[in-house]
Order: C-alpha cells, then sequence, then structure tokens
C-alpha cells in the first residue's frame, strides 16, 4: 500500500486531536495507578504519551476513519475499500469492451492500494488522489502499471496508464476514464458496482455481481 493525496482538512487537524486523547489517556492510566496503589514492575514500562499515540493513530487510522453513526462522522474521505465488478470499455481496435473486470481496493486513512484485474492482464496502483463529497468531484484517481498475464496475446505489454473513477452519491459506484502510456495508447471508459467491503475471489466476485450487471430489458 502506499499513501495517498486527498482534499480532506482533517489531516491536518486529526492529529492534534489524537494527540490530545492520547495525554488524557497517559494521565487517567497514571492517575489510576496511583488510586490504586499499583506500581509497575521495573521491567513493565507503562505506556507513556506517545506509546497512547501509537496505539490511539494506528486504531483510528485502520478501524475508526470510516465508522460512520446517526450524530457523528469520523472523517469526510469516501471508503472505497472493498470488491468492485464492471466493464471495460476500450478503444483498442474498433472498440473492444472487457467484461468481469474485478477491481480491488484496500484502503485505511492515509493509505491505499488499487488493484484491477482482467482474464489477460492485472495492474495495480503506484500513486492515488481521493477527493471528498465537498469537493467539485468526489472521485478516485490514480496512476497504474499494467502487466500482461502469461498467456495474453503478443501485442500487449508492460505499460503505465491513469484512471479517473468519479464515485456516485451513495457510494456504491464508481465510473469514469482511463488514459494509457506509450505501451498501448489507447484510452477508454471504465465503470464498476460495489459487491463487497471485504475482499472476495475473482470468480466469486463475478458470481455475487452477475444480478447487477444483468442488462434491464
Amino acid at each position: 500500500m502506499h499513501t495517498y493525496a486527498t482534499d480532506a482538512s482533517e489531516r491536518e487537524s486529526t492529529p492534534i486531536w489524537l494527540a490530545f486523547i492520547a495525554v488524557v489517556a497517559a494521565l487517567s492510566l497514571s492517575s489510576a495507578l496511583k488510586i490504586m496503589k499499583l506500581e509497575v514492575p521495573w521491567w513493565v514500562d507503562a505506556p507513556s504519551v506517545m506509546g497512547f499515540y501509537g496505539l490511539i493513530y494506528q486504531w483510528f487510522d485502520k478501524c475508526l476513519w470510516f465508522q460512520k453513526f446517526s450524530f457523528v462522522s469520523f472523517s469526510a474521505i469516501p471508503n472505497l475499500q472493498g470488491t468492485w465488478v464492471g466493464t471495460i470499455h476500450s478503444s483498442y481496435g474498433s472498440g473492444t469492451d472487457v467484461p468481469n473486470v474485478v477491481l480491488y481496493i484496500r484502503q485505511t486513512w492515509t493509505h491505499i492500494n488499487v488493484r484491477l484485474v482482467t482474464h489477460n492482464s492485472s495492474s495495480y496502483s503506484i500513486m492515488a488522489a481521493v477527493n471528498t463529497y465537498e469537493s467539485s468531484e468526489p472521485c478516485l484517481k490514480y496512476e497504474y502499471m499494467n502487466e500482461p498475464s502469461a498467456l495474453s496475446v503478443n501485442t500487449m505489454n508492460a505499460h503505465r496508464g491513469t484512471a479517473n473513477l468519479q464515485l456516485s452519491s451513495d457510494g456504491n459506484e464508481l465510473a469514469g476514464d482511463y488514459f494509457t502510456g506509450r505501451g498501448r495508447q489507447n484510452l477508454g471508459t471504465m465503470e464498476f458496482k460495489l459487491i463487497s467491503r471485504k475482499y472476495l475471489k475473482r470468480a466469486d466476485a463475478i458470481n455475487r455481481a452477475a444480478p447487477l450487471l444483468r442488462p434491464k430489458p
């Protein structure tokens, strides 16, 4: 996973609040030990402010940031984590549709990894940005490296590219454009639906997505 940029201003203020909570936690522990007249053995070091900060920061970064309750939201950054399935419409040749494309997104408050898998190639992100709903364009933008599979046709080469996927208002769809570099020199559109917040094997993801992606009569 790699870091990602965002327009969310909370990246500046949240560490301050977490540090404040860490100070309170350290003082509370120290006071509790004194009240109970407990002494920490010399070979056990009671968590310091920095120790509490590290624990709280990791908890927030991995587990708490995307939680939403009726009265509070911990982060404005969209939660994109999960398994997505969709279709690529490519300009390659006279125009090609690539169905059953699986998009895997792993995300924390500070890091992200985007991996796209088709039947003959896969790609992974090397840099990314996530815009919030407060921006003019809530979306996922990323640069990727694509590698063809061993059984793909000889004309497929490893290449770089960029993708710009806009997020729907309900957070369950990603759709947008992609552009490839010198290795392929084509462009197209992509559209995905969220199938699960968990990691699913490609076959399982495609089976679950079938009812959602079936053309309407």
